[in-house]
Formats: structure tokens, C-alpha cells, sequence
């Protein structure tokens, strides 16, 4: 029983506290991409709200039709101008519905969670590693690391350009400090970037200095498995690898 009323304290009471604390509301909702969108949510002293790069929370609109559904949604960029934002890709009934959401709608927050942070690297050298929508969490992550000195390479597969998500963002990081990105697009010949899959070949030929990185991955669980193994096989430390299964944004 004292398990119970921990477990509903700590999933509805907490979050109506955070609420009445820091009033979170949607902001604005801007498109990234044909199947994705980014929601800007504004709150009161996000000073005051911990949360780290890589982290996720979980939300819930209160708004008519999706106000009983609770979703987890990672930090798409660090918070700024009192403002978090999260960018959920349109996979089903829920997120579809995210695009029509309105301005001042309230927001239930529970959170953060997560230890896919810059928190337990231990390297200067950085491989960051993405698929599809899973540049949500390395997005922030780029950032705060290359904002500390630490040296990243990005690899981010997708399946055509159509598919990359903060495309100008990420550039725009890479060009400030001087960091690299490979594309890697398996369905598109036209985009100037690499072709295919991010195996090991590609992990040999973009990044050949691996073994001394920290890396990071978070994308689809098919990917994860195989990236896993990988680097299983090259020897790499557990302790140099840190990964999220990605699901929903």
C-alpha cells in the first residue's frame, strides 16, 4: 500500500506541483520536416527545472482528446529564453495530433529522467552516433559537449534527405566549432553525403579513431542491437558506450 501511494504521489501529484511551479504552456509549434515537428514550451524560472542534455521527459497536453495520454519526448535543445523544446516525429495516432495542438495549451510534466548524458563520459573525444528521429537527445548533447571543449564527430543515418531533422542547426554548431557531421542516407543517391548504413565499414572509414572516443548512440531498436554488438566486437569499453533505445521523440 505504501508502495502504491508512493508511485501516484510521485506520477500525478509531482507533476501538478511542477506545473504549479513552473506553468509550463505550448509556446509555438514549427515544422522541421514533412513528418515532424518541433513544440516550444514556455515556462516560468527553467533554471529551477534540472534538466540535462540527452535527458527525456514525460508529457501530457491538456488539451480535448489527448489531455489522459502521458508520452515520453526527449530535450531537442538545451532550454533558453525560459523555453524547452521537443521535437516528436509523427508515428502514430498521438503525435500525429501534436502538429494541431494550440498555443497556451497547458502541459503536465513528468521528470526529467534518463542517464544518457554528458554526465558519465570520460573521454575528451567524442562519437556521437544517430538514426532518424534519434537526433533529439544528440542534438543537445552535440552542444553541451562542444560547448565544454570536447572534440564530437557526428554520424547521422537517415533514409534521404527529406528525413534529416535540424539539418541547419547541427550545421550551423559543426561550422561555430569546427566540429565534423557525415551524413549517411540509405534511399537517396542524389544528396551529397555517404550512402547506405552506418556499419562497421562506414564507423572505420568516417571515424577511424573510435577506439579512443566516448560514443554515443540513440536511434530505432533494430539499429541500437546491431551498433551494440559492433562495437561489442571492436572491444570497446562498456564504459566508453552509452546508448537509448529510442520510441517515441
Amino acid at each position: 500500500m505504501v508502495v502504491f501511494t508512493s508511485h501516484v504521489a510521485y506520477r500525478f501529484l509531482r507533476p501538478i506541483y511542477v506545473y504549479r511551479k513552473q506553468q509550463f504552456k505550448v509556446s509555438r509549434i514549427i515544422r522541421e520536416n514533412y513528418n515532424t515537428v518541433s513544440v516550444y514550451i514556455k515556462g516560468k524560472d527553467l533554471k529551477s527545472f534540472d534538466i540535462k542534455a540527452g535527458q527525456f521527459m514525460i508529457l501530457r497536453f491538456l488539451t480535448k482528446g489527448v489531455w489522459w495520454q502521458a508520452h515520453p519526448f526527449s530535450l531537442s535543445h538545451l532550454p533558453e529564453n525560459n523555453e524547452l523544446r521537443i521535437t516528436p516525429k509523427e508515428l502514430g495516432d498521438f503525435t500525429a495530433q501534436i502538429k494541431n495542438i494550440s498555443p497556451g495549451t497547458k502541459i503536465l510534466i513528468e521528470g526529467p529522467y534518463g542517464t544518457f548524458t554528458n554526465m558519465f563520459g570520460a573521454y575528451n573525444k567524442v562519437l556521437l552516433i544517430a538514426g532518424g528521429i534519434g537526433i533529439t537527445p544528440i542534438r543537445t548533447l552535440m552542444e553541451e559537449m562542444l560547448e565544454k571543449g570536447k572534440e564530437v564527430v557526428l554520424l547521422y543515418a537517415n533514409k534521404s534527405k527529406e528525413d534529416i531533422v535540424f539539418k541547419d542547426e547541427l550545421e550551423a554548431v559543426t561550422e561555430k566549432y569546427s566540429a565534423k557531421i557525415s551524413y549517411v542516407l540509405s534511399e537517396d543517391a542524389n544528396f551529397p553525403a555517404e550512402k547506405g548504413y552506418i556499419d562497421e565499414e562506414k564507423i572505420k572509414q568516417l571515424v577511424p579513431d573510435f577506439m579512443s572516443r566516448d560514443v554515443y548512440l540513440c536511434g530505432p531498436p533494430p539499429m541500437m542491437d546491431k551498433l551494440i554488438q559492433t562495437f561489442k566486437s571492436f572491444g570497446l569499453k562498456d564504459s566508453q558506450l552509452h546508448f537509448e533505445k529510442f520510441s517515441l521523440g
